[in-house]
């Protein structure tokens, strides 16, 4: 058995300390049926306390504040506490780790943004993001299982992944000459076109309000797009000096953790599309917070990395506009909307 992973899921240590216990807060967590079961094994004043705080849908209910049950004061889990980890439902006992089962013995773990302390891990590391291959037993009870949906074999998989974050990694190259060697590696048709911002800027203002569930009005479409114009030539090239490597870090373990270029139904091409076109959206949401914000800080934004990653993870509309878009446009229009130079 041999598992993939950023050496960074080896040092992650959690610390509900560190982040207010932010997962223990305001999530629904279902109890899988292997926690529900150890639970009915306890002896019957044991089980009552756990079962007592468990919904008819089997979900953990939350106390007035919206936080679990068994969060404590000194944001402490008290049932690993009092039990250890094997009895925490398995979305805690994973969370923030993502594990794909790629075949029998192969398996991949990367780690979500949507856990803060994972992401400063993350995004502000200095040094490029370097992998391993470990022989650990893979411990955790929630995985998805990728067998039967990788496009090519495991081990080509991984050549290709390899290739991918080397580009993605090239420091000697601008982050959208990086996207753009990236297009062309994942089979895009280089086509000498300029890039469209207006109809970029229109492009984005879709995506994130179908994202961020806005209901966007006509009107409010266009006053958004224009902000964004009239920021963006200040806000971006800011951004591109000063948060490249965090840009960088971003870049990766989202081509890593979603298991690109087969994250998605569709071809390589397409998965990349996909992917580019994330990373602008996250552009865009970066000028809309250093507007609000009055400028663009570390501190903002990795909260607004966070919450996109969020947002990709659980709102269907927001990744499904992303795809709508990916899938829609030729080689010219992609290039002239989403290439930038």
């Amino acid at each position: 058995m041999k598992t993939f992973r950023p050496v960074y899921v080896r040092e992650f240590k959690c610390d509900g300390k560190a982040c207010d216990s932010r997962c223990c807060r305001d999530w629904k967590i279902y109890v899988d049926e292997d926690t529900r079961q150890k639970y009915l094994s306890l002896p019957d004043g044991d089980r009552e306390d756990f079962f007592r705080h468990v919904t008819d849908e089997q979900a953990l209910r939350p106390t007035a504040s919206g936080a679990c049950p068994f969060l404590n004061d000194d944001n402490l889990c008290d049932l690993q506490l009092a039990r250890g980890e094997e009895f925490l439902p398995a979305v805690c006992q994973s969370f923030p780790r993502v594990t794909y089962k790629l075949d029998a013995e192969t398996y991949l773990q990367a780690m979500t943004l949507t856990c803060p302390v994972a992401a400063i891990e993350i995004l502000l590391r200095n040094e490029p993001i370097t992998f391993e291959f470990a022989d650990d037993e893979v411990k955790t009870r929630l995985m998805f299982d990728f067998t039967d949906k990788l496009s090519r074999p495991v081990e080509e998989f991984f050549t290709v992944q390899r290739d991918a974050i080397e580009i993605l990694q090239r420091r000697d190259m601008s982050i959208n000459r990086r996207l753009k060697r990236l297009c062309k590696f994942f089979g895009e048709k280089s086509v000498p076109v300029e890039f469209d911002i207006e109809s970029n800027a229109a492009a984005l203002a879709e995506i994130f309000g179908e994202t961020y569930d806005a209901n966007l009005t006509v009107d409010r479409k266009t006053r958004l797009v224009e902000n964004y114009l009239a920021a963006r030539e200040i806000v971006l090239p800011q951004l591109r000096e000063h948060f490249s490597i965090v840009a960088e870090n971003w870049l990766v373990n989202e081509f890593v953790m979603r298991l690109y270029p087969c994250a998605f139904v569709g071809d390589d091409k397409f998965n990349c599309r996909v992917f580019v076109t994330s990373f602008r959206l996250a552009e865009f949401a970066a000028v809309l917070t250093a507007l609000a914000r009055g400028r663009l800080t570390v501190e903002s934004f990795l909260e607004m990395l966070c919450a996109l990653s969020d947002k990709l993870n659980h709102s269907t509309g927001g990744m499904d506009a992303i795809k709508t878009f990916a899938a829609l446009h030729d080689a010219e229009i992609f290039a002239a909307l989403m290439l930038d130079d």
